[in-house]
């Protein structure tokens, strides 16, 4: 399967080959092992990529991929709401396509024969890394390939960094890693005794991901991504395996969970809703944010953060709020509107503002 996920990878990248020639009779092994069943115990892999270890992770999600393109393709749904867990912000800072805006899959018709393809750039700050606290700012290249295999959509998302990352800062997940809750600080280095030192890089990263549709009634979606990651420090590698598979579990576990919740149903209401978030004056979208960081500081103050100083110089004289730029704001409550929707501890009801801005 190496030389398939090689063919793959060659569709990505500054040298990439022309996405258009795809032709998925190349990658039958592949996509045999997608839909293939697992055993749940082994870690899979797809061996090193210029020194950077893999991991392969899957998961069944009772979607058609038609909703799956809505929710995460969508110009108007930020992708941090379906990844709140491992995301900061995500956003396409090129698009080849006219007006450089994401086309709607979702109403593209398909052709074994004839793919539509989507290149372009993606901008991402990723969450704090739940083993070192560190999180990473950096750029990948992108390539999207839809088709049909054998009557079934499919979905190929092709990723791969772009360079070496800006240096990893410092992140703070307060509270369970489950709620979400997470602080960005400017101080370089990773969250760990004797480690808090460290300039750390993410040296280089790709990623090949399916979304394969069944053919059962109602339809559903397997996801199953490949992805590779070199990072550490000294030009030294210290990510495994197992930690790949890790946080693409943390991805997937939470993405499921959002993409089928009866609440995500209508995607259209969805983006009506972050429209009107794009919509708010920033005086309105500043004092939200100054609710959510109050209410941040509370939970902070019960799982004993506060004793750190520099946890508490984040908080003091609105320093924190005065750092963060409006994406990072939006992202905030993209976050929290995820919340609300799955039942989970928030800081800022939305209802009110959305009922305001229709």
């Amino acid at each position: 399967m190496n030389g398939e996920l090689d063919y793959l990878l060659g569709f990505v990248g500054k040298n990439r080959l022309d996405p258009h020639r795809f032709d998925a009779a190349r990658i039958g092994r592949l996509l045999d092992f997608v839909a293939s069943p697992k055993d749940e115990a082994r870690l899979y892999r797809a061996g090193e990529r210029n020194g950077a270890a893999s991991a392969y992770y899957e998961s069944d999600l009772r979607r058609s991929l038609d909703h799956l393109l809505r929710l995460t393709y969508s110009n108007d749904i930020p992708s941090v709401f379906s990844a709140p867990s491992t995301v900061r912000t995500e956003r396409w800072t090129t698009v080849d396509a006219p007006g450089q805006r994401l086309p709607e899959l979702w109403a593209q018709p398909t052709a074994p024969d004839k793919p539509v393809v989507v290149t372009g750039m993606e901008h991402l700050v990723n969450s704090p890394d739940s083993h070192s606290g560190a999180y990473y700012e950096y750029d990948l290249y992108r390539t999207l390939l839809l088709t049909r295999v054998g009557g079934r959509k499919l979905l190929i998302s092709l990723s791969s960094q772009t360079g070496e990352s800006r240096v990893g800062r410092k992140g703070i997940i307060v509270g369970p890693d489950d709620n979400w809750d997470y602080l960005y600080t400017d101080q370089t280095g990773l969250n760990r005794t004797g480690l808090g030192w460290a300039s750390t890089y993410m040296y280089g990263s790709q990623s090949v991901a399916f979304y394969l549709e069944t053919e059962t009634s109602p339809p559903k979606t397997r996801f199953g991504a490949f992805k590779w990651i070199r990072a550490g420090w000294a030009g030294i590698n210290v990510v495994n395996s197992q930690h790949i598979f890790s946080g693409l579990r943390r991805f997937g576990d939470v993405f499921k969970r959002i993409a089928e919740h009866p609440r995500t149903d209508d995607t259209a209401i969805l983006a009506r809703n972050f429209r009107a978030v794009a919509r708010l004056p920033q005086s309105r979208l500043k004092r939200l944010t100054q609710d959510y960081l109050a209410g941040l500081r509370k939970r902070c103050e019960e799982e004993g953060l506060l004793a750190d100083g520099e946890v508490q110089a984040l908080f003091r004289d609105g320093h924190y709020l005065d750092s963060l730029s409006r994406e990072d704001m939006e992202s905030i409550l993209a976050i929290e509107y995820a919340k609300q929707i799955l039942g989970k501890p928030h800081y800022v009801e939305l209802a009110d503002e959305f009922a305001q801005m229709e």
